[in-house]
């Protein structure tokens, strides 16, 4: 099959969407398919390259910073890229389309032109489903009707976790949506519980806003009754100045290391050197960093929330607690420091389940049935029925 993935976001830009959907295309062309993206250029990057065997393909548009597009970026990579979507579609005769995020990249499914004859698939990370970010709660309002229609027009939605299909079901309750989660990568060397005495390292990946839950874990931090405990935040985003202010008047500056955006070679170097990771948001799918810890052989403590507790099983493999709950958030820790034990039987049930559920390979085993089924169909509906003549 040849295949055109869109995403606004893409590496180093977005989050986890952005490397997932990399990583999908990736292991696409191990297989055997031959993919193209259509995505938004990063500055020092050229236009189009090659990467592991993905032909990318950049059109520029505006952001206000890696982490975070905004409206008006969102609808400028619609705007922009709208014009190399009728070309590539021209030129490459695409089987079929695979748009990540409903809004703002699916809008892309309504632009005339030739791939309107292909059938396509729609991602849903998150934020493009109503209901599961408050602050854009005002924009799935109002884009509603259009939202359905490009998800009831696909050939198959795709949510990456049960908890995101059920929600997206609230506003399209018909539709049929398939569950195809994230992914991840198993790293050879288990780097975690390696120590047992004091300076145990807490790591937390994320953007940094508010859903992230980062002023609980930071809260809980300075409730800890172990002064030895350190916490390493890698990633960026608007609340980083009230954050660095949180920690200064909860007196656990000296032990809170920001470390912003890093590209994955000094993440994974990050990874190496943590003993637990948490994850304290309060609204998730499918979290990356999760997964990419899990892959790492990390302990984990996480938020009973969205897709998270699809992830992590209370006691095999991680430690739930309720979001805002710094209390939960300090008797989980207590309870990971002083057990190394347990951190190790944790980490190990993590490397495990990435090996038998989560490998990429799958990932894409699941998106390939999927695409392969949609050509059935449309190769059925455009093959004349036997003693029928095509009128000319």
């Amino acid at each position: 099959m040849r295949l055109l993935f869109v995403n606004y976001e893409f590496p180093p830009f977005g989050g986890g969407a952005a490397y997932a959907s990399i990583a999908t295309a990736r292991e696409l062309v191990s297989i055997g398919h031959q993919v193209d993206f259509l995505t938004t250029a990063s500055r020092g990057r050229t236009i189009t390259e090659v990467i592991d065997g993905v032909q990318v393909h950049r059109v520029r548009s505006y952001r206000r910073g890696v982490h975070e597009s905004g409206v008006l970026g969102a609808l400028s990579f619609v705007a922009l890229a709208a014009r190399h979507l009728r070309l590539l579609a021209r030129e490459n005769h695409y089987d079929a389309y695979h748009y990540y995020f409903g809004l703002p990249t699916g809008l892309l499914s309504l632009v005339p032109g030739a791939h309107r004859r292909r059938p396509y698939l729609v991602s849903l990370r998150g934020s493009d489903v109503p209901g599961y970010d408050p602050a854009l709660a005002w924009l799935h309002r109002l884009m509603l009707p259009v939202t359905c229609r490009i998800w009831r027009d696909a050939y198959r939605v795709v949510a990456n976790s049960q908890a995101l299909r059920e929600l997206a079901l609230v506003s399209a309750s018909r539709l049929p949506i398939e569950v195809i989660s994230n992914g991840a990568v198993e790293i050879a060397v288990i780097p975690s519980s390696r120590r047992t005495g004091p300076g145990l390292r807490i790591l937390t990946v994320s953007r940094l806003i508010a859903r992230k839950g980062l002023d609980t874990l930071i809260t809980a931090l300075a409730r800890l009754q172990h002064p030895d405990l350190s916490l390493d935040i890698a990633g960026d985003g608007p609340i980083r100045a009230s954050l660095e202010h949180l920690a200064v008047s909860m007196g656990v500056a000296d032990r809170v290391r920001f470390h912003g955006f890093l590209d994955p070679r000094d993440l994974a170097r990050l990874r190496a050197q943590a003993d637990i990771f948490v994850l304290a948001s309060v609204a998730e799918s499918c979290s990356m960093a999760l997964l990419e810890a899990m892959a790492a052989g990390l302990p984990l403590i996480a938020t009973n929330v969205g897709g998270t507790i699809e992830l992590v099983e209370h006691g095999y493999n991680g430690l739930l607690v309720d979001p805002h709950n710094a209390d939960a958030l300090v008797a989980a820790l207590e309870t990971l420091a002083r057990d190394p034990a347990q951190r190790q039987r944790f980490a190990a049930a993590n490397r495990l389940l990435v090996r038998e559920r989560f490998s990429w390979n799958s990932i894409a085993r699941q998106y390939e049935s999927l695409f392969e089924r949609s050509l059935d169909i449309t190769q059925a509906k455009s093959t004349p029925r036997h003693g029928h003549r095509i009128r000319s």
